[in-house]
């Protein structure tokens, strides 16, 4: 499923513009099933089970199956396959699975490093020692993308190829500076949430938990994986050179 990577700038500029052109192209679909995911997410953990913690699992369930279908429907794109909504949806489904699980892999390594940015900013050189931590959690995330759209002939064993693939590519050496880049975009949204999220304690807004993460995460992630997505088969062309 993987695209034709001929067609694709080589400049990170490139890569953003081609990404977010690839987003838009999709735009009604994309932006439908971020608002679903918000609905659902609002209906069923806000409203009825009032638990932080179902509240994050349920964002990372929903959100991945988000993220395979803009995954997919962007690599059609690239190779110049066709494929309407609901040939994208089943296909998003047959891999929904495997994106969750790495999802919830990236979750638990984006725990370990969160802590640390409460911390004044002098004890985390000005951010420079989170780097590391952000930059392992963006390789890891880039395994959506693989997870979603890598061929294989067993599902089972896709989990261990998405991880193993996201993190070999990624690391090549020509690809760190990229991978920096992606990393660090792609951990935005969650400081954008730490950020609301005082900002609506010091205001004493109710269901804090969903407001300040929920449809920052949903609305920002369709771009991202589109981003990301593009990012991914760039290091596979890079890596090859």
């Amino acid at each position: 499923m993987i695209g034709d990577d001929k067609g694709l700038p080589a400049s990170i500029a490139g890569l953003f513009g081609a990404a977010l052109g690839l987003y838009a192209r999709r735009f009604p679909f994309y932006a439908l099933l971020a608002l679903l995911a918000i609905g659902v997410q609002y209906i069923v953990d806000a409203q009825v089970m009032l638990d932080s913690g179902l509240l994050i699992g349920l964002d990372v369930v929903v959100g991945a199956f988000l993220a395979a279908s803009v995954s997919i429907g962007v690599a059609f794109d690239v190779a110049g396959k066709e494929a309407d909504w609901s040939r994208i949806m089943t296909a998003a489904s047959l891999r929904w699975g495997v994106v969750t699980l790495i999802s919830l892999i990236a979750l638990f390594l984006q725990w370990l490093f969160i802590p640390y940015v409460f911390l004044p900013a002098s004890d985390t050189g000005y951010g420079i020692l989170l780097l590391p931590f952000i930059v392992l959690w963006g390789a890891v995330s880039l395994g959506t993308v693989v997870a979603a759209i890598e061929p294989t002939k067993s599902r089972l064993r896709l989990p261990f190829i998405a991880l193993g693939k996201a993190l070999s590519v990624s690391a090549q050496f020509v690809n760190l500076g990229r991978l920096m880049v992606l990393s660090v975009l792609l951990s935005l949204p969650l400081f954008a949430e730490i950020l609301l999220g005082a900002y609506l304690k010091s205001r004493n807004i109710g269901d804090l938990d969903f407001w300040s993460g929920v449809p920052i995460d949903m609305l920002t992630l369709g771009p991202l994986q589109a981003i990301a997505t593009l990012f991914y088969i760039d290091f596979l062309r890079r890596a090859k050179r």
